[in-house]
C-alpha cells in the first residue's frame, strides 16, 4: 500500500539523535507568523492549533467538558481530537529540571492547563505534498515532527506537529 512506504520515509526523514538541537516554539529560531502564513499557502487545509483535549474543562469556551469527561477514554474520540494522543499520559511534558506540564481532565488538582507535549502547530495532511511540504517545513526550521495518523484508509488523513524538543 502507498501510505505505508511513504509513512516510512517520512519517519526514516525526520529521526533525531540524542546530539540534535531542535528548535522550540518561543526560541528565537522558531519559525515567524509569516513563514508559516507561507507554509499554509502550500498546503491543502488550513494549520490546526491542538490544544490538549482537557482544555475545555479549564476554558468553557474552547469546548464542552461533560463530552471530554464521557468520552476520556474513547480510542476513537481521542483519534479525532488533534491534541490528543492515544494516552493522555503522551501529552504531558518533563523538563529536564523534572518539573512537567500538561493539561489534566481533574481539574481539582489546582495545575493549570498548558501545552505540555501536544504540537504547538500542525498541518492536516490530506495529500502526498501536504505531507512533502510538512518534512520540507521541519527540515528548513529544525523542528521535531510528530505524526498523528487517524488510521482511516479514506480519505487520507495525517496531522503533522511542530512541538517542543529537549
Amino acid at each position: 500500500m502507498f501510505l505505508t512506504p511513504l509513512l516510512t520515509t517520512v519517519l526514516s526523514l525526520t529521526s533525531v539523535s540524542a546530539h540534535d538541537c531542535r528548535c522550540t516554539s518561543g526560541s528565537g529560531c522558531w519559525p515567524s507568523d509569516s513563514e508559516f502564513q507561507i507554509l499554509a499557502s502550500k498546503v491543502s487545509q488550513p494549520l490546526i492549533r491542538p490544544v490538549p483535549p482537557a482544555t475545555p474543562c479549564y476554558d468553557s469556551t474552547t469546548g464542552n467538558c461533560t463530552e471530554v469527561i464521557a468520552s476520556w477514554d474513547d480510542s476513537v474520540w481521542r483519534s479525532d481530537q488533534p491534541g490528543a494522543a492515544e494516552y493522555f499520559n503522551y501529552e504531558t511534558y518533563t523538563f529536564p529540571n523534572g518539573t512537567i506540564q500538561g493539561c489534566y481532565l481533574n481539574t481539582t488538582l489546582g495545575i493549570p492547563c498548558e501545552q505540555g507535549s501536544v504540537p504547538a502547530i500542525g498541518v492536516d495532511a490530506r495529500t502526498p505534498e501536504d505531507i512533502q511540504e510538512a518534512v520540507i517545513f521541519a527540515r528548513k526550521h529544525n523542528l521535531r515532527l510528530v505524526i498523528k495518523n487517524t488510521g482511516y484508509i479514506s480519505p487520507f488523513f495525517t496531522q503533522f506537529g511542530f512541538l517542543r524538543a529537549d
